[in-house]
């Protein structure tokens, strides 16, 4: 520890390498210049990445959480700062990614006056859309409460906790010792809660796991695949979650999703237990909770999750476990499991299923996204980072993708357009090692485009597939489901989007039939730079399952509820 007397910037960017942070995503404000002082000093070890609007600031950092399984840190001034950053904030919510939002303060002897660009953190922040929010008001406290953020963020369900940073309490100077590293609290299940989970799991003839939630360790992770392995159980993921199995794997029975398979809502209907580990079973994952209803289920349900307040507030679980999900399934995985025909059959016909759905047919278009994806599952590293946005675009990546590799998979639960450029620049950043390709609908691109002169700024090398019909294409496929024949709103004029690129100093091309696609991704990988892709799809083709000629009065198609903002 050290007693040298350190302003309170100083302090802080001490605490940040205390708990292993390199990198801060931020933009800068006149509000913590302390702060940034201190990171001159520090820039060795503490890489500051200057983007171009806090809400970009703000993914990138949920993006890096996601990512290391460790706090995500962003920066930005009050006011108008705070409120960009809000968006990765209830992304980092809703998602249950560890993050830390800190945000510079009008000075404390203004406080109460609404001085320029005030706002009050706490009353902004507070839960539940953040973990925590606090304000530090004492120079000397600032390791304990950093210390504090840090642990909050990452224990139980993991989550965005908020620091306020008054100017002036940046600029003093304390003698104060460096508190240790954080290590996060985890929750361990009773003996009793295993043995009954076992006794259900070892008597069921069709069970199914469904696993999710955000605070999977490597080794959790090793331990739900073992599970599967040992109880001969299919296991699916739910929204958002497939980077948690290998796709591959003889025991993965696919995603609960927008672009989900018919075959699997009627094997979580017809399963004799679910035994849910980690996962929300949120809006998406349930269908617009029609898959699984809320209350008492028919079919006896094991639901684990870290936060015991998730536990029976929309499902009432036979047992219900407050632990940790990664040391639930390691708890199981030692026992034996009785095994059989009947079972390995359900099982069996769980991956037949999956590998089915997640194979494209041939679509009669100038351009064929399913083929698209095909050459990328063929041409791209199984270790590649996915990133992908909020729309009915997202489908290709998440239906035809296959998902080899842990934290491979980083896309907004929340359905927050403008996700997925910010991701792949930070993903390229924290592991420049891993090739990163995003996925972005030609709305969702202009939100948050502009983050490519962070990657031209900072050498990150992400390769942006802007999936570019003219449309929000969400929305427009609930209009003609809904009010066929009067859309309006959802048209979209867009830019020449490789030329945009190149603009940003990235590369740039622009692909209109299926067979430009091998040569123009050849060029992109090699270029060298961060590159973009734009692909023309048909506006007809407005999901990976269903046309727009489908849904006009129909009521056909994808039966899942709204995928997000807007999306394409």
């Amino acid at each position: 520890m050290t007693a040298d007397r350190r302003t309170g910037g100083e302090i802080l960017a001490d605490q940040l390498l205390i708990h292993g942070v390199d990198t801060v995503f931020a933009v800068p404000g006149e509000s913590y210049l302390p702060v940034l002082d201190a990171f001159f000093d520090r820039r060795d070890a503490l890489r500051l990445i200057t983007c171009r609007h806090e809400a970009g600031a703000a993914n990138m950092a949920e993006a890096a959480g996601k990512l290391t399984g460790r706090p995500g840190v962003c920066l930005v001034t009050r006011g108008p700062g705070a409120c960009h950053a809000s968006v990765g904030v209830h992304t980092a919510h809703q998602d249950s990614t560890p993050m830390l939002l800190l945000v510079g303060q009008v000075a404390r002897n203004t406080r109460g006056r609404e001085a320029f660009q005030e706002i009050d953190v706490r009353d902004m922040f507070q839960a539940p859309m953040a973990k925590w929010a606090v304000e530090i008001e004492d120079t000397g406290r600032l390791p304990e409460l950093l210390h504090a953020a840090f642990r909050t963020a990452t224990s139980g369900r993991p989550g965005p906790v908020v620091v306020g940073l008054p100017e002036d309490m940046l600029q003093e100077t304390a003698q104060v010792g460096d508190a240790g590293s954080w290590t996060p609290a985890r929750a361990y299940p009773a003996p009793a809660d295993v043995e009954r989970a076992h006794r259900l799991l070892a008597e069921a003839e069709r069970p199914l796991l469904i696993a999710g939630g955000g605070n999977w360790t490597p080794a959790g992770r090793e331990a739900l695949a073992t599970l599967a392995e040992v109880a001969d159980a299919p296991v699916a993921v739910s929204f958002r979650r497939q980077d948690l199995v290998d796709n591959e794997h003889p025991h993965y029975a696919g995603d609960l999703s927008t672009s989900v398979d018919p075959r699997l809502v009627e094997r979580v209907r017809s399963a004799t237990l679910l035994m849910v580990l980690g996962a929300r079973l949120g809006e998406m994952t349930t269908g617009g909770y029609a898959t699984i209803r809320p209350g008492r289920q028919s079919v006896p349900l094991v639901h684990v999750h870290a936060d015991p307040f998730e536990l029976g507030r929309v499902f009432i679980p036979d047992l219900a476990v407050a632990a940790d999900p990664g040391a639930f399934a390691a708890a199981l995985a030692g026992r034996d499991f009785p095994s059989g025909p009947a079972r390995q059959a359900w099982r069996e016909a769980a991956h037949d299923d999956y590998l089915r759905a997640s194979t494209p047919e041939p679509y009669a278009a100038d351009l064929d996204m399913g083929q698209v994806m095909l050459h990328l599952r063929a041409t791209m590293p199984s270790d590649t980072v996915i990133t992908v946005d909020a729309g009915n675009f997202s489908g290709w990546a998440q239906r035809f993708w296959r998902f080899r590799h842990p934290r491979s998979q980083l896309g907004p639960t929340s359905g927050a357009m403008g996700y997925s450029v910010p991701a792949g620049v930070a993903a390229s950043i924290v592991a420049p090692e891993r090739e990163v390709v995003s996925f972005v609908g030609d709305g969702g691109f202009q939100m948050s485009g502009q983050e490519l002169a962070t990657a031209a700024q900072h050498g990150a090398r992400p390769l942006v597939l802007v999936i570019n019909n003219s449309m929000y294409g969400t929305i427009r496929m609930h209009q003609e489901r809904s009010y066929p024949g009067r859309t309006i709103g959802t048209d979209l004029k867009n830019p020449d989007f490789a030329v945009l690129a190149k603009v940003y100093g990235a590369h740039g091309e622009r692909v209109t039939r299926t067979e430009q696609f091998p040569d123009a991704l050849a060029r992109a990988r090699s270029s060298g730079t961060a590159a973009v892709i734009e692909l023309v799809v048909d506006p007809e083709q407005i999901t990976t399952r269903t046309t727009l000629a489908e849904l006009h009065g129909t009521g056909a198609g994808n039966s899942q509820p709204n995928s997000g903002q807007a999306g394409t």
